[in-house]
């Protein structure tokens, strides 16, 4: 059974929770080159990408 705070291996709890703001201000950050705002920005949607891979995981597509 998966932990609902650590997904596929991931501790989801110490990701950081990204508002739009700090979204827009990373992405101008990272059109100009800021290696550490890509890194800041990658892990802020961790948590969503990892909840999806949660949630359609372990659903199998039917051959006809």
């Amino acid at each position: 059974m998966i932990n609902k705070v650590e997904i596929c291996g991931v501790n989801t709890a110490k990701l950081p929770v990204l508002s739009n703001e700090e979204k827009n201000e990373l992405l101008k950050k990272i059109k100009n080159g800021d290696k550490e705002a890509r890194e800041i920005f990658i892990k802020g949607n961790l948590r969503l990408v990892l909840s999806v891979v949660q949630r359609f995981g372990g659903r199998r597509r039917k051959c006809r």
